[in-house]
């Protein structure tokens, strides 16, 4: 390579420029700058070098010595050859060709590094990936493992707790145990008790049905409603009668108000002495009073029958509060006795004051059949009294 084309590409790469008088005629400055600009291209530290010619003459000989130590090193590397060397005095006194070597060395290590670098530098990467992916996997292995060292260290400590708390739990176990057999005992007791109990209940049952037996199929409770329906028979029979007569009353108080004024003249016809007409007509009259006598006689006919009517009703009265006694007494002995059977003691309740309410509706029925048959027999005694 001629020094022309040689100082084209140095300048073309280095920042530090350089001309064909400095290679004929190379000085210390030119060589320290120019080997001081290739060490920075090559990312070495290069600080310490710097400023080196302002420190002491003693400092400056061991810094050129450790200079020229590194640019041999690079020399020889570069060069292939041990035979090629870079020595103090080419530092301090150098000479053309000397110089021109090796920049030449240094230029071509340089396009080499450049040219590598990349595959380098991707190789080097993957590798530092790699190194860095393999040490963070070392680490959390690591600290798996020692989070599995922890855990084993609570479960060992765990198991000696355990082993210190084993006798105490072997008395627990015991006193458990007699437990269990006292409440072994405690459940035969219970279950005889219970036994007893279902047997009581059994005979509360059966005493119940007799109970239910006697009020459902109560003889003098059948009688009362068989003298309720009697009852319920005549006062519709008197209901008829009453028509009857409100009838049997217009009738006549029409017929009345028709013979009024015949009966008027009747008596004056009587006075002068009538003809045969006139005995006729007293036929008539016979005919109407015995018509009144029969009157009369089914007004006190009712009358009685009213008396009668009313006795039987005081009567049921009395049969009705000996009931309601007898019921209140048979209630209070079921209450007693069902008392323990919930379910079934509301429904005997509920039994109790349907026949409550049975009996309150009766005994109102009993005041309104009274009412009617009062305004019956006033309404028969104003009629008969209108007759007269």
């Amino acid at each position: 390579m001629s020094n022309a084309a040689f100082i084209d590409d140095w300048n073309n790469i280095i920042p530090f420029k350089i001309k064909v008088t400095d290679l004929e005629k190379p000085t210390e400055q030119f060589v320290y700058k120019s080997i001081l600009q290739f060490f920075k291209l090559m990312h070495y530290d290069v600080a310490s070098y710097e400023n080196m010619y302002s420190d002491s003459n003693e400092t400056l000989t061991m810094k050129r010595v450790e200079l020229v130590a590194r640019i041999n090193y690079i020399y020889q590397l570069c060069s292939d050859s041990k035979q090629t060397s870079f020595l103090y005095v080419d530092l301090v006194k150098p000479t053309g060709k000397k110089i021109i070597h090796l920049l030449k060395v240094l230029l071509n290590y340089l396009f080499y590094t450049n040219m590598v670098k990349e595959t380098v530098l991707e190789k080097a990467n993957n590798c530092a990936q790699e190194y860095s992916e393999l040490n963070a996997k070392l680490n959390q292995e690591q600290i798996t493992k020692e989070e599995k060292k922890i855990r084993a260290n609570k479960i060992n400590r765990h198991i000696d707790d355990l082993k210190l708390h084993l006798p105490q739990l072997k008395n627990q176990i015991e006193t458990l145990q007699q437990r269990k057999h006292k409440l072994q005992e405690n459940i035969s007791t219970l279950k005889a008790n219970d036994q007893q109990l279902a047997d009581k209940i059994i005979k509360l049952k059966i005493e119940h049905s007799e109970l239910a037996e006697l009020l459902v199929a109560d003889d003098e409770a059948s009688s009362v409603r068989e003298i309720k329906q009697s009852l319920t028979r005549e006062i519709e029979i008197l209901t008829e009668t009453e028509k009857e007569l409100q009838q049997a009353y217009q009738i006549h108080v029409s017929s009345i108000n028709q013979i009024r004024p015949c009966n008027a003249l009747l008596e004056k016809m009587l006075l002068f002495g009538m003809d045969e007409s006139c005995k006729n007509l007293r036929g008539a009259i016979v005919e109407l009073n015995s018509l009144c006598d029969k009157l009369r006689k089914q007004r006190n006919n009712l009358t009685n029958l009213s008396d009668t009517l009313q006795n039987n009703c005081e009567e049921l009265d009395g049969l009705l509060a000996d009931k309601n006694q007898e019921l209140e007494v048979r209630r209070k002995v079921l209450e007693k006795n069902d008392r323990k059977n919930d379910s079934k003691h509301l429904e005997k309740e509920k039994r109790l004051k349907a026949l409550d309410q049975a009996n309150e509706i009766y005994a109102q029925l009993l005041v309104v059949q009274k009412a009617e048959m009062q305004r019956v027999i006033v309404m028969v005694e104003q009629a008969l009294k209108f007759i007269n």
